[in-house]
């Protein structure tokens, strides 16, 4: 199959999108496929591991939404059996359905969708965004593809049909974040987070429980592994030999302090998935989260870890304190941890329901090519001219 990616970030990018992305088409590169994937950027085209990355520039609008219509044309003339867009809310995912549609191929969405949690201004920006666009793409691609139950629950409430949505999970890369028996035999005590450093992902918070945590037993460490917006701030408040902040660290650093950690704590406001969640439970570390979004579906409560009510958070720091004394529950709460995530969320069991699909969407668009036609001239009359309208008007 010939597959074209839209998205809005790749490697060497560390996050979420761009991660998944890369594991996806080199994934299927792997597998004899030939994938193109088109991101925003200021670089030449380039290639890696026999994926093609076409770059163009963009420009902002509002606040992280920026458009680009040399990405667009380049999107509708690229030869391809199929576009799977990535990121519901940003202009990759317009620009994938138009050419989609324009070109008669089938169009899938990743929306790694995200509800308005946060303030009224982000409040605003989705809805605009929804009303404009997000609606006629989650309504009228072949396929919508969101990580978890709860993002489908989340989708339905938006006016997306069953038929149109198939589950594919986050990976969790287990061939990298695996167990290392020596590391696990270490004697220290560490509370590690891993993530942007930022109130929505509850870096804060980590910080509060473990202050708390460290004046009770002061061989307790607490490890920081990313940047944000707070991170000056948390190094002002935390006690510089019990608390240690790392960033920009390599695969095999990040596999190695995940198995270093006694627990993962995780006390976000809300996560589609929460893949380093995934991460270090495939390195059989088990892992304390917030009972919020997908992860529910990705920590199995008082079996791989303990979920907590967002707020509750004196649970949250019992719970930790349970799992820092209790070496034989982290023990078997890491193995069923590292089981749950192999059968679960590895890159062959994703790839493999991601080439079904594929197959299956493609026999539909051949198999119907005629009432697939009379469908979009019918219901889609106004929706991708007014998608294509608002693109060329930003741009």
């Amino acid at each position: 199959m010939k597959i074209v990616f839209a998205a809005t970030m790749y490697y060497p990018r560390n996050a979420g999108e761009a991660l998944y992305v890369t594991e996806l088409a080199e994934e299927l590169v792997k597998r004899g496929h030939e994938v193109t994937v088109f991101i925003p950027g200021s670089r030449q085209d380039w290639e890696r591991n026999g994926v093609k990355i076409r770059q163009f520039p963009d420009t902002e609008i509002a606040r992280a939404y920026s458009v680009s219509l040399s990405y667009l044309k380049a999107l509708i003339k690229e030869p391809c059996d199929l576009i799977h867009s990535h990121h519901y809310g940003y202009f990759p995912a317009t620009a994938g359905f138009i050419a989609a549609k324009l070109k008669g191929v089938p169009h899938l969405i990743g929306p790694y969708y995200h509800p308005p949690v946060y303030n009224i201004k982000r409040k605003l920006l989705f809805w605009l965004y929804h009303l404009t666009q997000g609606v006629f793409i989650l309504r009228y691609s072949d396929i919508v593809l969101p990580h978890t139950e709860f993002e489908k629950m989340k989708l339905h409430k938006v006016g997306i049909i069953d038929k149109n949505i198939e589950i594919l999970a986050n990976i969790g890369n287990v061939n990298i974040f695996k167990p290392n028996k020596k590391m696990k035999s270490n004697t220290s005590k560490i509370v590690l987070f891993v993530g942007p450093l930022i109130k929505e992902k509850g870096a804060d918070i980590v910080l509060e429980i473990a202050s708390r945590i460290i004046e009770k037993d002061k061989k307790i460490k607490c490890v920081f592994i990313g940047t944000g917006q707070l991170e000056e701030e948390l190094k002002q408040k935390s006690m510089k030999k019990n608390v240690v902040f790392l960033k920009n660290i390599s695969d095999k650093e990040l596999v190695e302090w995940y198995n270093k950690a006694s627990v993962l704590v995780l006390p976000s406001k809300y996560e589609a998935f929460g893949r380093v969640l995934a991460e270090a439970q495939a390195c059989e570390t088990p892992v304390v989260a917030t009972n919020v979004g997908g992860i529910p579906e990705v920590v199995k409560d008082k079996k791989t870890g303990f979920l907590v009510d967002y707020g509750n958070w004196d649970e949250m720091e019992k719970y930790i304190e349970v799992l820092l004394k209790n070496e034989k529950l982290r023990t078997k709460m890491g193995k069923a941890g590292r089981k749950h995530v192999v059968e679960n969320f590895s890159i062959k069991v994703i790839v493999d329901k991601l080439e079904k699909i594929y197959r299956d969407v493609l026999i539909k668009t051949i198999s119907t090519p005629n009432s697939q036609s009379i469908h979009y001239e019918n219901d889609l009359s106004g929706s991708i001219g007014t998608c294509a309208n608002i693109c060329t008007c930003l741009c």
